[in-house]
């Protein structure tokens, strides 16, 4: 449930009173705007919190169901204003925050070795927090699995993730090196479950198999379930984003780093303020990928580099997938009683 915490706490005060003059008094408001509150939040939910039949202020089925579960959803929010204001309060710090199954390590130590007077806050995040926490001012960049809907950011895609489907450890699946959709039509696929972890477990009891980014298949290894790639899944991409209106000097040194510009390609004095002016990194600002023809030609290698390695990877040989097919197919056949 998500609602207004300034109106669940005026709820709370007359919930507990059961009064609203009282109330309002203790919440230092007036009694007009602390019933508009309790107005507003009954809009919110589309149901009456108090039960205005009675004689003296009581609360109805839906108020004290409310009233039970506030108390969560109150604590919440203090811990992520008091987040927000600890971060605020932090001298010289850049905040990254990042999704499972992205690894950042070579950035942040690249970061610590050209700036150690700005010090890195490194935070994981839930996907669906990826982009909230830049809203939040929790993070000021974060590397996040696409796509990304809200409006206002710059992103720099960065990588594809191969997508792989995890089987318990006895599955036909199991005994080959690739497969393919084709392979996985006659079995429960659950594609992207809420918790990665609990699809495993269901995984590794032999109720289905789970399709998955390569990474966070990684994440949650164990010994009773594999995984194998699917060759014509389509991939996850990763990159990093941040709020256009927000950016730093700070921010853009560090997506220079992230993008893979070294050390010797910034100029001498200053780097973070040298690096508002150079032309790459003007790039980033306004949220393009281009970058300067030394740049481009050493990403176009790379990237044909990366191309020919994941076209490799996903040509599987024609006999092994005939034959995981023919396999796959008879179990079929088998488990449908002949179909």
């Amino acid at each position: 449930m998500t609602v207004d915490v300034t109106l669940l706490r005026h709820f709370v005060a007359v919930a507990e009173q059961l009064h609203f003059a009282r109330a309002a008094q203790s919440l230092g408001i007036s009694r007009p705007a602390l019933s508009s509150s309790v107005k507003a939040l009954e809009a919110e939910l589309g149901a009456e919190l108090f039960d205005r039949s009675a004689e003296r202020t009581t609360l109805s089925a839906t108020g004290q169901q409310l009233l039970a579960e506030s108390g969560p959803l109150i604590e919440a929010e203090e811990l992520r204003l008091a987040e927000i204001a600890a971060t605020m309060a932090l001298p010289g710090t850049l905040s990254v925050a990042f999704v499972p199954g992205v690894t950042v390590g070579k950035w942040t130590l690249a970061w610590e070795s050209r700036h150690p007077g700005i010090a890195l806050r490194v935070r994981p995040v839930d996907e669906e927090d990826s982009v909230a926490v830049l809203r939040d001012g929790i993070a000021d960049v974060s590397f996040v699995r696409l796509p990304v809907k809200d409006h206002g950011l710059g992103v720099i895609p960065l990588y594809q993730e191969t997508a792989v489907v995890v089987v318990s450890k006895d599955h036909p699946i199991a005994l080959f090196d690739s497969v393919t959709l084709a392979d996985l039509a006659d079995e429960k696929i659950v594609r992207k479950p809420p918790i990665v972890s609990d699809a495993v477990e269901l995984v590794a009891a032999g109720v289905g198999v789970v399709l998955l980014p390569q990474s966070i298949a990684r994440l949650h290894a164990r010994k009773d379930v594999v995984a194998r790639p699917v060759t014509d899944a389509p991939q996850t991409g990763i990159a990093i984003v941040w709020i256009e209106d927000d950016l730093t000097a700070e921010m853009e040194e560090f997506i220079g780093i992230v993008r893979g510009r070294t050390a010797a390609s910034s100029r001498s004095g200053s780097p973070l303020s040298e690096a508002a002016g150079s032309d790459t990194d003007r790039a980033v600002g306004s949220g393009s990928s281009s970058s300067s023809p030394s740049s481009e030609k050493s990403g176009a290698a790379k990237s044909g580099q990366a191309k020919s390695a994941a076209g490799a990877a996903k040509k599987p040989k024609a006999r092994q997938v005939k034959h995981s097919r023919g396999a796959l197919q008879a179990r079929n056949r088998k488990r449908g009683g002949g179909r």
